[in-house]
Parts: C-alpha cells; structure tokens; sequence
C-alpha cells in the first residue's frame, strides 16, 4: 500500500517536470516569435524609426539649380549656418553707346605741343610696341587727323603678383585724334586669340561675347580682368611717351 502510493507521488512529480519543461519551450518559442515580427517589420520599413515616424532621406539626383541676379551673375549656394554667400560680380568695362564695342577711352591735354610732334610721337610709340610695318601697323587719316593702329600683345594669365603665363594674343585698334596742343585716344575691337593647336586653328573671340556671355562666366571674367591690366599699363605707357622731352637749360645747373 505504501509502495503503491509513493510510486504515485513519483510518477506525478515526473509528468509535473515535463510540463514545466514544455511550459518553458512555449515561452522561449513565443519570446522568439515576437522578436523574430518586430526585426521583419523594421526591415520591411527602414524609414520608421522606433517611437514609429518616418525617416526623410534626401534624394541624390535632384541638384540645385543654377540661380542668377538680376544682372546675369551666377549666386552661389548658401553656405552652412544659413549665411548666403554674396553673388559673383563680373567686372564693369566701359561699353560705347554706339558701337556697343568694349572702349578705352582718354583725353589729354598737352599745351604748347603741336599737332605734327604729336603725330610723329605716336608713330614713333606704335613702332616701338608693335612693329615697323607700316602698310600693316597704320590706316591714316590725315584730313580728319587721324591715325589708327593695329596693336597686338600678349596675353597672359596672372595666377599671382609675380607669376604670369601666355594665354595668345589680344589684338585691337587704337585710335588717335590730334589737334594743336591735345589728343584723344581709343581702344577698341578687342579679340582675344588662344594660343594655337597642334592641329586646328586658334580660337578667337571677342571681348563683348567674354563680357556677356552666361556661361563660363567666373573663367571669361579672369580673361578679361587680366587684359584689362595689361590694356590700362599700355594706355600709361602710350601717354608717357607722347610727352614732351624733358629740356634741360644749359644755365640752370
């Protein structure tokens, strides 16, 4: 009777151990059934955060677009912190209300200087710059006292102060008017030739197609800038020489 009983209380406590065992599978699967939901449904939605709102990704193929003043100046974007960068400003260049050409212009006064030494002075000077064809150099126009010349430099690229390097030839005209104790000068008909291919010819372009052009605007402005340097040390060396010479009196020593 006694071993019957305790063989019982034997057997129930083994079938107590399994279900405690079972109770446990069941657990650890339903655990692992969550967990396994939660990580699918975050991989089937990557924008959605945890608390449950959408994640904005930027998209890589827009681009912003190019945005112009009112003067035809690319604006550049706006840099961090919300600061606007100011707009490029091309350089300003005189522009002749009839010809709509590209003008240096200058008046001098010099008294006392006739018209016939004037014009042998910038004979003179032209030859010294340029060259000593005359049929090529001048177009002369002595009735109206006249003289245009067919100039040429070279043109450089200033990456610093002391640093330049040729980019071709500027050509132009330079044309002068003479009357008795003044003249009048100008520059116009800039074209811009680039140095020459080893197959092809060089490019040519004027400096209006530089000064308005909407594309390449910050490459065409450095072209311009740095023959408007080279143009305005031209024009003070063309007035330094149609000076009068410096007469010594013999007795003022």
């Amino acid at each position: 009777m006694i071993f019957y009983f305790w063989q019982t209380v034997n057997n129930n406590l083994i079938e107590l151990k399994s279900n405690r065992q079972r109770m446990k599978k069941v657990i650890l699967l339903f655990v692992f059934s969550v967990m396994s939901a939660v990580g699918f449904a975050q991989i089937q939605n990557p924008e959605e955060t945890s608390e449950g709102q959408k994640t904005e990704k930027p998209d890589s193929t827009q681009q912003e677009e190019q945005q112009y003043d009112e003067n035809g100046n690319p604006i550049e974007p706006a840099q961090e912190g919300g600061v606007a960068a100011k707009p490029f400003e091309r350089i300003v260049l005189n522009i002749d209300s009839v010809t709509n050409l590209i003008t240096y212009l200058g008046v001098v006064e010099q008294e006392e200087t006739g018209s016939d030494s004037l014009y042998v002075r910038a004979k003179r000077w032209a030859q010294l710059r340029f060259s000593k064809n005359e049929k090529t150099l001048f177009e002369i126009d002595k009735k109206n006292q006249k003289l245009v010349i067919n100039g040429v430099i070279t043109a450089y690229n200033y990456n610093s102060k002391y640093t330049k390097i040729p980019t071709g030839k500027h050509q132009f005209k330079v044309t002068v008017w003479i009357k008795e104790g003044r003249y009048k000068y100008q520059i116009s008909n800039l074209v811009h030739e680039g140095i020459k291919p080893n197959n092809g010819n060089a490019i040519r372009n004027y400096f209006e197609f530089y000064y308005t052009s909407p594309k390449s605007v910050k490459t065409y402005d450095k072209i311009l800038r740095d023959a408007d340097t080279d143009i305005k040390r031209l024009m003070e060396d063309f007035t330094k020489h149609m000076k009068d010479p410096i007469i010594v009196d013999e007795e003022d020593w």
